[in-house]
């Protein structure tokens, strides 16, 4: 490669890199959400799954049977549900990571509701946010 090649080359890649420097940043906006812990609980009776549906801030509610899952119901919780806890056939609970709290759903009624919301304060440590085992597991 003769001298003048190479620098026409060092130049190439000076202004490919000033080029590139310069280029505009990403987008300014960044999607974020918390991290699922546990986002799926199936009923004790088995008949009903539940998932936390975190962008939306929602608990979904599938009806289980031999044809696979059915959406049946959607219940708005607290901001960044991350974990799924179901405590009998009717009563579930979410961890709700940037609200702080947990929402106890009454999946049951019709249509199902949250009926109570616990206030657990800011910066809980990682253990105060796992959800309540049934003893049978």
């Amino acid at each position: 490669m003769q001298r003048g090649s190479v620098i026409r080359l060092g130049r190439s890649f000076l202004l490919l890199a000033v080029a590139l420097s310069a280029a505009p940043a990403a987008a300014s906006f960044v999607t974020f959400e918390s991290g699922q812990v546990r986002p799926l609980a199936l009923s004790p009776d088995g008949s009903q799954l539940f998932a936390a549906n975190t962008p939306d801030d929602r608990l979904e509610i599938f009806s289980v049977g031999s044809d696979g899952l059915t959406h049946t119901g959607s219940v708005p919780v607290g901001l960044e549900p991350v974990a799924v806890a179901a405590r009998t056939n009717g009563e579930v609970w979410v961890v709700n990571q940037l609200s702080d709290s947990v929402s106890i759903v009454d999946v049951a009624s019709a249509p199902p509701h949250v009926v109570s919301t616990l206030l657990v304060g800011d910066e809980a440590r990682q253990g105060d946010r796992q959800v309540p085992q049934r003893p049978d597991r």
